[in-house]
């Protein structure tokens, strides 16, 4: 009878650990606007090591990015904090971490 409870508990907490798993392929773009007051993750010179501090970024705060893409092509316009520079930076993130996201500045795609 033991055995039988023993395997039971392993066989449902297996199920719902995967289903767990599953949720990251649920995931939701958001979208940060550069402005002309660079986010710390960037970097002018190359996109990729923005991609790459950003990543670093987000898995330190406990959020897991699924994708993440730079859009766009940055040019400065206007001297002003809130001018846009042309450049957003798309990340997917499971549902549940949507609020995180949004706590640094992104939104909703």
């Amino acid at each position: 009878m033991r055995n039988f409870i023993l395997i039971t508990t392993v066989v449902l907490t297996s199920f719902f650990g995967l289903e767990s798993c599953s949720k990251t392929t649920n995931g939701k773009w958001m979208i940060f606007t550069e402005t002309t007051c660079l986010p710390f993750w960037a970097n002018e010179s190359s996109n990729r090591k923005s991609i790459n501090t950003l990543e670093t970024f987000l898995k330190a705060e406990g959020i897991i990015p699924l994708n993440i893409k730079i859009v766009g092509e940055r040019e400065i316009t206007c001297e002003f904090c809130d001018c846009p520079t042309g450049l957003a930076y798309h990340v997917k993130v499971d549902k549940s971490q949507v609020g995180e996201m949004a706590y640094w500045g992104f939104k909703l795609k």
